[in-house]
């Protein structure tokens, strides 16, 4: 069976491969809807591959439904061009590595560092583990157009914005030094971070994960601390 084969609305569909069944038929024991599931998440399994390995630029329609086992012609039901596709993957990764560091805070202690500690670790794990996720995040999506610089940008604020809701808890309840915006020293973190694993997926035998994880995880409390002289650093 190719999953491609779908019921939906198309009148005379030119291109490769037998005609489509009748909307609103099962075919195959799948509906409409059921194959149209099928081919997107074909064609996403197919991006994350191709593109976190072979790259953006070196992966063309073709290859990904060769890939997706999908008749060309099928590509353009789902997806108005291979940017979007990039988009829909790269927000599929990040959806994943959001929760892993949302489920990690969830279940972690109380203390600035028990917190930093299982953050960090579920990011840095979340990404590198299947270099293909930090490929996808930190390399291929950035400068394809301006659309979706704009959205990149926007997700690396929202993972800002999770350190800021850490940071102000903490500073309330007298777990880190400081009272203040957290916003800018935010971003920079996570835009390090962001630097450090293009790095890693540049480097020939990079460091492993978790010697990775502990040096974000210093950089953090480091931020967290404030200044060198203040007397708070000594109890983290």
């Amino acid at each position: 069976m190719v999953v491609g084969r779908n019921g939906s609305n198309v009148t005379a569909v030119s291109g490769d491969g037998p005609a489509e069944p009748r909307a609103g038929r099962v075919y195959g024991g799948l509906t409409p809807e059921e194959r149209r599931r099928a081919r997107r998440a074909a064609l996403l399994d197919a991006a994350f591959d191709l593109f976190g390995t072979a790259g953006y630029g070196a992966t063309g329609i073709e290859r990904l439904c060769t890939h997706a086992r999908l008749a060309t012609r099928t590509f353009y039901q789902e997806f108005p061009d291979r940017e979007a596709l990039l988009r829909a993957v790269y927000d599929r990764v990040i959806a994943d590595v959001m929760d892993a560091v949302l489920a990690a805070l969830a279940t972690a202690g109380t203390t600035v560092r028990e917190r930093t500690d299982a953050a960090v670790r579920a990011m840095v794990h979340a990404m590198l583990d299947d270099p293909r996720r930090a490929s996808i995040v930190c390399l291929q999506v950035v400068g394809v157009s301006d659309a979706l610089e704009r959205h990149r940008r926007g997700v690396m604020r929202a993972f800002a914005d999770v350190v800021v809701d850490e940071a102000s808890v903490l500073a309330a309840t007298g777990g880190v030094a400081l009272r203040r915006d957290y916003r800018l020293p935010a971003l920079a973190l996570v835009g390090g971070v962001n630097e450090l694993m293009v790095d890693w997926l540049h480097t020939e035998g990079p460091l492993p994960v978790d010697t990775l994880a502990d040096e974000v995880v210093n950089l953090f409390l480091a931020a967290a601390a404030g200044p060198p002289d203040h007397p708070f650093r000594q109890g983290l």
